[in-house]
């Protein structure tokens, strides 16, 4: 009786599925239910490890004169400084790095990348400003040869930090979005690229995340065949950029944009808007064979990647989970004739129960992602359909996993990948309740055997 009760539970909850996109009633209906299913997979679920927390955001400054300066004068006023994103370079056999970003939302920010540091301040660890404090200083001063505001970072199998800058400070243009590329073995800059004016929306356009696909990695390739995938959050756009060819161009489809219906946000019973677009990509994995089938991919479950790869990606305002063949991202042609071209190979492959700002995908096609709404990390497997009946909640901590806003999948040095969220309690950013006598900011990590059960697949 109690199999048939939850078959009967599932069919119904597909059949709303289905109902959601044209029903936020139905949607509703969808989130009653959902929790029921979902507490079964909370026996999954597992306590994140704590690398580092912060109450507020301190950096290393070349002296203590210096950091008095910085707070009289306004260029450093810490409740203004809000780490989003991070990354871990294990490259180093001695010891690994810790990579935080800090974007410069409004002014009060006096460096926008850093390193956490060893050294302990009266918040937390302070953050170094990578490479060094000149080429992030005062962007004010229309510094385009320096950084000016990173929201998100990514190191590559070759090696590379790769800095998405957003060119802004609030919502003033300092200079053009660039790519800034680091050589992790010498913290040199090897690789700049400046976004070309006429692929943003004049002063609208902000470049906020970023996906790179090295498809000749070392050792045995020269790293340079590398496509690199940014997300125009405010602008509803992608832009895509191939190195070989130090060319851009800008994509854009429906699935892109933010739904007004999801544009609220409550987290630990604080709410708040924000209708932003395009913001969560990840791409599937690389698969030498073509046995294996993305079968979230529309409704053609024939169709097996081995050389393509699908990005996947969503808005921050909207529970779409969306799909597009990298294929059709890399053929510029098409899109330099008309940025809205081949609108039906961008596919919705189904809802999540909440919003979603971040996610990443495993070398075995699970997808995690942040779930706002549960304060919690879930997981998918990306060769099932794409709903709640195949999620699991594999971390849910209604403290310390506010609003995630950076999800990595990295690989250690002995092989095994870990799961890397930081969360920043944005709720309480949009707010203004920030507290910085309280715990704002952690970073966490787990092994992925062991969030999920030392299985290969998150299946439900």
């Amino acid at each position: 009786m109690k199999v048939l009760t939850r078959s009967v539970c599932c069919c119904y909850l597909l059949y709303l599925m289905k109902m959601a996109s044209r029903s936020p009633l139905a949607l509703s209906l969808i989130l009653l239910l959902l929790p029921i299913h979902l507490l079964d997979a909370q026996y999954f679920g597992q306590q994140m490890k704590s690398v580092i927390q912060w109450k507020a955001a301190d950096f290393v400054f070349p002296s203590p004169q210096e950091r008095q300066a910085a707070l009289a004068s306004g260029r450093y006023v810490p409740e203004n400084c809000i780490p989003l994103d991070m990354d871990v370079d294990y490259s180093n056999p001695a010891q690994s790095r810790l990579f935080v970003t800090i974007p410069r939302f409004v002014s009060g920010i006096p460096y926008t990348l850093g390193r956490v540091s060893r050294t302990q301040g009266p918040s937390g660890p302070l953050i170094e400003p990578y490479p060094n404090a000149a080429i992030q200083e005062r962007p004010e001063n229309n510094n385009c040869q320096g950084i000016v505001s990173v929201f998100r970072v990514k190191i590559d199998e070759c090696n590379r930090l790769w800095v998405l800058d957003t060119g802004k400070i609030g919502e003033n243009r300092i200079c053009l979005p660039q790519l800034v590329v680091f050589d992790m073995k010498t913290d040199k800059i090897i690789h700049r690229y400046q976004i070309p004016a006429d692929q943003l929306v004049c002063e609208l356009s902000l470049l906020v995340n970023l996906l790179v696909d090295v498809q000749d990695p070392s050792p045995l390739g020269s790293c340079q065949n590398t496509k690199v995938y940014m997300a125009d959050v405010t602008a509803s756009a992608m832009i895509v950029y191939d190195m070989a060819r130090r060319k851009s161009w800008r994509v854009t489809n429906k699935q892109m944009y933010p739904n007004p219906d999801y544009g609220t946000f409550t987290i630990s019973n604080e709410s708040f808007d924000l209708m932003d677009g395009i913001v969560a990509m990840a791409l599937s994995p690389r698969i030498a064979s073509d046995n294996v089938v993305f079968s979230g991919y529309g409704t053609n479950a024939n169709w097996r990647p081995s050389s393509d790869r699908l990005l996947y990606f969503h808005a921050l305002a909207s529970v779409t989970e969306n799909a597009v063949r990298t294929s059709v991202l890399l053929n510029d042609t098409i899109w330099e004739e008309d940025v809205e071209a081949q609108p039906r190979a961008f596919r919705p492959i189904g809802i999540r129960p909440s919003q979603s700002a971040a996610e990443a995908m495993d070398s075995n096609g699970n997808l995690f992602f942040g779930l706002l709404g549960q304060n919690a990390i879930a997981c998918w497997d990306s060769t099932t359909p794409y709903n709640p009946a195949n999620m699991r909640i594999v971390s849910q901590n209604s403290e310390t996993l506010q609003f995630p806003s950076g999800v990595k999948i990295v690989r250690n040095r002995k092989g095994a990948e870990e799961l890397w969220v930081l969360t920043c309690r944005f709720q309480k950013v949009m707010t203004g309740s920030l507290n910085t006598n309280e715990t704002n900011f952690r970073i966490q990590a787990i092994q992925i055997p062991e969030v999920l059960g030392f299985k290969s697949s998150c299946r439900v």
